[in-house]
């Protein structure tokens, strides 16, 4: 409850609009879970590693908040350790299911792929009313997992309806990873063998992501090509159902790509970044592509911003976009690809981790059972 009061108090002085708790507990928390479905998780959804100032190792929380204003709105405790406290650019949107019931994470030692869900406090584990800090909260607690057979390691959990995906390495025979999947409601069957990771440089596997419609993306298995667009521009794209999982976009000298972490944008469309790799490079804001047929058009969001777009969290119909600068977050609203509005919201939040900033999960808008068919919420990598 203190550490929950004091990212609410933080947050009342950074946002642009007043600060009220505004839910069903005594610290802004929902008291049950079945009271936190019944009000609608809906919000800009970060996980912050480290939550105001914890360690990031443990103090692992999602925070939806107020689109408009940044204000907390509800947060859900996570197992401790469920999340790498330091990597960056992690898709931590893949791990959770639409209506938030479940989370899934990889484990080490032993390995393991865990499903946890949506815990009321007197069902969580050694949970005891009235002690501790998170004991009058819903959290998620480990329910069920997949267990890895000797010399194998399980890695990067993926929920995509009502299928869990991940990766399967046996580490003794010299073939590359597989990518599997299961039942999200019956994971101890014999799941299902999807695709091969092939082997690139250095030996490295390929990168891979699911499109909206959950058909698989294995980056290295997909031929690249070449768009034509205006002048001193060039785009290489790899698509997987029509959807753009890969970019990389030369303008004028400059190179932008697809995020390490980021959502599949779907209908040919992807959102692109100065080349991180490539940090003598001083390009402000990001560009927002769309490939039609054998051309593309690309239009430049947040041109005057303060530096390049570091995250972003798609509507769900895809007409406005939430962008995190290093310094503030700002909704970019969209007709047809175009952008009619940019406003600036709120400043960036901060947390323990390396990047000093909660990952983004998903813009969440309305439950999903009454949301209309839209583009799902998928990782993608540069091209």
């Amino acid at each position: 409850m203190r550490r929950f009061l004091a990212l609410t108090s933080a947050v009342c002085l950074l946002a642009v609009a007043g600060c009220t708790t505004g839910s069903t507990g005594s610290d802004g928390s929902a008291e049950t879970v079945e009271e936190l479905t019944e009000q609608g998780l809906t919000g800009l959804v970060l996980l912050h590693r480290g939550f105001e100032g914890g360690d990031p190792e443990t103090d692992q929380v999602l925070v939806f908040h107020d689109p408009q204003t940044g204000q907390p709105l509800h947060r859900i405790a996570l197992p401790e350790g469920a999340v790498d406290p330091m990597a960056p650019d992690l898709p931590v949107h893949y791990q959770f299911s639409a209506d938030w019931q479940y989370f899934v994470y990889a484990a080490t030692e032993p390995s393991a792929i865990h499903i946890a869900a949506l815990t009321d406090p007197e069902d969580a584990e050694g949970a005891v009313a009235g002690e501790g800090e998170d004991a009058d909260a819903v959290s998620y607690q480990p329910v069920d997992a997949i267990q890895a057979s000797p010399d194998e390691v399980l890695s990067t959990p993926v929920v995509h309806g009502e299928r869990l995906w991940f990766v399967s390495d046996i580490t003794q025979d010299g073939q590359p990873p597989t990518v599997m999947s299961v039942p999200l409601d019956a994971p101890g069957g014999t799941p299902n063998q999807e695709g091969t990771l092939a082997l690139g440089e250095n030996q490295r596997p390929s990168d891979w992501a699911l499109t909206p419609n959950g058909s698989l993306h294995i980056r290295n298995s997909v031929p690249t090509t070449q768009v034509n667009g205006a002048a001193g521009e060039s785009l290489v794209v790899r698509r997987t159902d029509e959807s753009v999982v890969n970019a990389t976009l030369n303008v004028n000298g400059t190179q932008w790509q697809t995020f390490g972490g980021g959502v599949v944008w779907g209908d040919g469309t992807a959102v692109l970044r100065p080349d991180p790799a490539l940090p003598e490079q001083t390009e402000t804001g990001a560009y927002l592509v769309a490939v039609e047929g054998q051309s593309h058009t690309s239009t430049r969001l947040l041109e005057t911003s303060d530096g390049p777009v570091l995250q972003y969290a798609p509507s769900p119909g895809r007409d406005a976009v939430l962008l995190q600068t290093e310094a503030s977050w700002f909704r970019v609203d969209l007709e047809e690809g175009e952008v009619t509005e940019t406003t600036e919201l709120f400043p960036r939040f901060h947390d323990a981790s390396m990047d000093g900033y909660p990952l983004v999960v998903r813009w969440a808008q309305e439950a999903p059972e009454d949301a209309d068919a839209s583009p799902g919420d998928e990782a993608s990598e540069g091209s």
